[in-house]
C-alpha cells in the first residue's frame, strides 16, 4: 500500500506527528510531505520553510509525481485545502487527523474561522477521522453527524535527555529551587492567566506543607504582570517563574518535583475537552498531577487515580501529600501501562480494522 502524509507542521517541534508516522510507517510504503530541517527519512520530501500557498503547490505536485496512491493521511486543518485537491485527482482513500476541536462560533479570529469552515468538508471527505481523546470524539460524532465515531489517538508525549544533556550543568543552574525539606509543585502552563494560573498561586498559601510552585512556560508581558502582582499581594516567596527552558531542563525539573500541575480553562470546546501532552509528561516522570476539572482531565485522575482534579488546587494538593505514596505508585504503574509504542498500535489496529470494513 502506497501512503502519503501530508502536513504543514514541523516535524523537529510536533510530537504527534512524529508518531503518526511512526504509525504509518508499519502500514505500507509510506512518503512524507512535511516541514523539518532534515531528512526523515530515504524517500521523502521535506521543507524548512514554505508559504503556506506554496504548501499548497508543492503537495499538489508530490503527490501527483508518486504515480498512484492508495492512502492519503492528512495532518491537522492546514492540509486539508491540498488534500481535497489531491483527492479530486488522485483515486484513493484518506485519512484526517483533527487534532484541534474548534468551532466557528468559538473563533473570533478571520484566520481561524476560515480553519473552521475549511475542516468541514475535509471531515465529510474523509474516509476515517481520528482525534485525541474519547470525548472529542463524541462531541465530533454529534456534531458533524457522523456515521461512525472518530478513531482516538491520545497525545502520549514522553520527555527525553537530548545527546547534550549534562546533569551536573543543569542541577547547578537550579539548585537553589532544589531544596531537600520543600515539596516542588511544578506547573508547565507559566504565568497564562486565562488557565487559572493566578488561582492556583492565590491557593498555594492553603497548601498545608512547606512547598515551591515552580511556573515553566509562556509568561507573555501582561499575564506575567498580573501574576507578579498576585505573588505581592499574597507575599509569597516560594513562587518561581521560569519562563521558557529547553527540553533538557524541562524533563529534569519535573523529574525533581513531587507534583505537577495540569490546568486548561473551559471557555471552549477546544479547551474543555482538552487533550493534554502535558499531563503525560508528569505521568512518565512518576510524579502525580492536580488538574482542572475538564472531563478529560478528572475521567483519567478518578479512574486510574493518578491524582486528584479540584479547580482551586489547594485541597487537591493536600489531598495527594495525605496519601503521596499511593498516588505516586499509580502514576508510575499507568505510565508503565500506557506507553507511547501501545497507544501507537492502538491505532494502527484501529485503522486497518475500519479499512476493512
Amino acid at each position: 500500500m502506497k501512503i502519503l502524509l501530508i502536513s504543514y507542521s514541523d516535524y523537529d517541534y510536533d510530537g504527534r506527528l512524529r508518531e503518526l508516522i511512526n504509525v504509518f510507517k508499519k502500514m505500507g510504503e509510506l512518503k512524507l510531505f512535511v516541514g523539518a530541517s532534515h531528512s526523515v527519512f530515504d524517500g521523502q520530501h521535506t521543507f524548512k520553510k514554505l508559504s503556506y500557498r506554496d504548501f499548497i503547490k508543492g503537495a499538489e505536485k508530490y503527490a501527483r509525481s508518486l504515480h498512484g496512491l492508495d492512502l492519503l493521511v492528512v495532518d491537522n486543518r492546514r492540509a486539508i485545502f491540498p488534500a481535497l485537491m489531491i483527492k479530486r485527482k488522485v483515486k484513493c482513500k484518506m485519512i484526517l487527523d483533527c487534532r484541534e476541536l474548534y468551532f466557528p462560533r468559538e473563533v473570533h479570529h478571520f484566520a481561524g474561522k476560515v480553519g473552521c469552515y475549511i475542516e468541514k468538508p475535509g471531515i465529510k471527505k474523509a474516509d476515517i477521522i481520528i482525534c485525541a481523546n474519547k470525548e472529542r470524539a463524541e462531541v465530533m460524532r454529534d456534531y458533524y453527524k457522523l456515521q461512525k465515531t472518530p478513531l482516538v489517538f491520545e497525545n502520549l508525549r514522553k520527555l527525553i535527555y537530548s545527546n547534550n544533556f549534562n546533569e551536573d550543568k543543569i542541577k547547578e543552574k537550579f539548585a537553589q529551587y532544589l531544596v531537600d525539606d520543600e515539596i516542588r509543585i511544578i506547573s508547565t502552563s507559566g504565568c497564562i492567566i486565562s488557565r487559572t494560573s493566578d488561582v492556583l498561586v492565590e491557593n498555594l498559601d492553603r497548601v498545608n506543607r512547606k512547598c515551591r510552585l515552580i511556573l515553566v512556560g509562556e509568561d507573555s508581558g501582561k499575564d506575567r504582570i498580573i501574576m507578579e502582582n498576585v505573588i505581592k499581594k499574597h507575599k509569597l516567596s516560594n513562587v518561581v517563574i521560569l519562563g521558557k527552558v529547553n527540553q533538557d531542563e524541562l524533563k529534569f525539573l519535573i523529574h525533581h518535583s513531587h507534583i505537577g500541575v495540569v490546568n486548561y480553562n473551559q471557555n471552549d470546546f477546544n479547551n474543555k475537552y482538552c487533550a493534554s501532552g502535558k499531563l503525560y509528561e508528569f505521568i512518565y516522570e512518576g510524579i502525580p498531577v492536580v488538574t482542572t476539572t475538564n472531563p478529560p482531565l478528572k475521567r483519567l485522575c478518578d479512574e486510574f487515580q493518578i491524582g486528584v482534579a479540584d479547580d482551586t488546587y489547594a485541597n487537591g494538593i493536600n489531598k495527594i501529600l495525605c496519601n503521596y505514596e499511593f498516588y505516586k505508585r499509580n502514576a508510575e504503574e499507568y505510565g508503565k501501562k500506557h506507553t507511547v509504542q501501545a497507544n501507537n498500535e492502538r491505532l494502527r489496529k484501529g485503522l486497518i480494522k475500519c479499512m476493512r470494513l
